[in-house]
């Protein structure tokens, strides 16, 4: 089993896209389109996912099944919605993020937009989107299925994979491969330090990386 507080506090999305990397997983980083709304904000845990479509009625109920999933989310869940980068409205906000955060989710990725960014910045609960717009997703965009697998910024993600994210982007460790890819990253970890360390004293990229193997 993961140690997810390990992972929060040693290793970040560059470390582990490397790893998977070296395990022969090399598409499990999301397209640079997906940014967090704040610099300070990160987050790991296992996914938990929504698949939504733009629809055009307008009187046509698009929340009960939303909020169904957001309700079933659990400790450590990361809300992964697949909208196929939506932009008729806003798909998450700060009370989304705070129903999230009572039942210890770790945080959203969005593949579309998010709102309320000021209120999700001073909560500090994690948000991961393609953009901000202030419309609301009412009569404009509806969750079709959650829990199933869905594909975000171009990567597959099944439900209880593991997310990390942070400024540099997310990435999906798939859920089989995740023990495997934590230890190898909490060695990658350790060999940046000694890397780092030669480096610093100015010893040669060329001869630090045939004896640590990274840079």
């Amino acid at each position: 089993m993961v140690d997810l507080d390990t992972v929060r506090m040693r290793l970040g999305s560059s470390v582990v896209s490397d790893v998977l990397d070296g395990m022969g997983l090399r598409r499990q980083a999301m397209d640079p389109g997906i940014r967090p709304l704040g610099d300070d904000l990160s987050a790991a845990g296992t996914a938990f996912t929504m698949l939504m479509a733009d629809q055009y009625d307008d009187a046509k109920d698009t929340f009960t099944l939303q909020f169904k999933a957001i309700d079933s989310l659990g400790r450590d869940d990361v809300m992964v919605v697949c909208s196929n980068g939506s932009t008729r409205a806003a798909l998450w906000g700060e009370l989304l993020s705070t129903a999230a955060t009572y039942r210890g989710a770790a945080g959203a990725v969005i593949d579309g937009l998010s709102r309320d960014v000021g209120l999700i910045r001073k909560m500090g609960f994690p948000v991961f989107c393609r953009g901000v717009r202030p419309v609301s997703s009412k009569g404009r965009v509806v969750a079709v299925d959650y829990n199933c697998a869905v594909e975000v910024g171009g990567v597959s993600v099944h439900p209880g994979d593991l997310v990390v994210a942070d400024l540099d982007g997310v990435v999906v460790v798939p859920r089989d491969a995740a023990e495997e890819a934590v230890q190898r990253g909490l060695a990658v970890v350790d060999s940046e330090k000694k890397t780092r360390g030669e480096l610093s004293r100015g010893a040669g990229l060329s001869d630090v990386y045939r004896k640590y193997g990274t840079v």
